[in-house]
């Protein structure tokens, strides 16, 4: 053999020892979950909520109307699932609620537990709403409008709450005429449920969709 083979033959020998060093002193790094970086440098973990599907019931008024809280509640559907959260249906979330009401003599949503609505529909956690307030008041060429609201998730295994956020946002609208002001404030309207929702969720974990 001669000597120029024989020195690379040593060479992939050692490089494979190497490697094999290599490979075995990684595997004895501690795994470290992804962060990201904080406004104040500092490193914050991503937090994830054991959770996948959830399911969003009606909202619970206590200040209100039907057309705001039906408002509030598309616009967290939509929300949830720009955070990756796949939809499921209002109709399912609904007929459940309704066998429910049947069984146990008019239940409303916010009474029935997460583990029953669970158990139905085969979700990881439930998302109670509660609309706090919904006002507009009508001055003289301006309208301030205020929403309020609670949401809180809560896990089927256990029935404890894993997230809650009370979110709340104000906006006015402005018209010269009555009906202009109130043409002006219904858009508004939408627009403060939509940011209430999005304040909330910006505080909420990413779901497992989020890459």
């Amino acid at each position: 053999m001669s000597r120029s083979r024989l020195t690379g033959i040593v060479s992939i020998l050692i490089l494979g020892m190497a490697l094999l060093q290599g490979c075995s002193y990684l595997s004895n790094i501690p795994y470290l979950p992804f962060t990201n970086k904080a406004d104040d440098g500092q490193q914050a973990e991503v937090r994830k909520l054991d959770a996948r599907l959830i399911a969003v019931l009606p909202v619970d008024i206590k200040t209100g109307d039907r057309d705001a809280a039906r408002m509030l509640r598309e616009k967290l559907f939509d929300e949830l699932y720009f955070k990756g959260y796949p939809k499921i249906p209002f109709e399912m979330v609904d007929a459940a609620l309704a066998d429910i009401r049947k069984r146990d003599g008019g239940a409303s949503g916010s009474t029935v537990t997460p583990q029953v609505i669970g158990s139905m529909l085969g979700v990881d956690a439930v998302m109670y709403t509660t609309l706090l307030e919904a006002n507009t008041t009508y001055r003289y060429v301006y309208a301030p409008v205020k929403i309020a609201a609670v949401f809180e998730l809560k896990s089927v295994k256990t029935g404890d709450t894993i997230w809650r956020f009370e979110s709340k946002a104000t906006d006015r609208g402005y018209g010269v005429t009555k009906n202009g002001l109130e043409l002006g404030t219904a858009k508004i309207f939408e627009d403060v449920v939509h940011e209430a929702v999005k304040k909330a969720m910006e505080n909420m974990p990413d779901g497992q969709g989020i890459r």
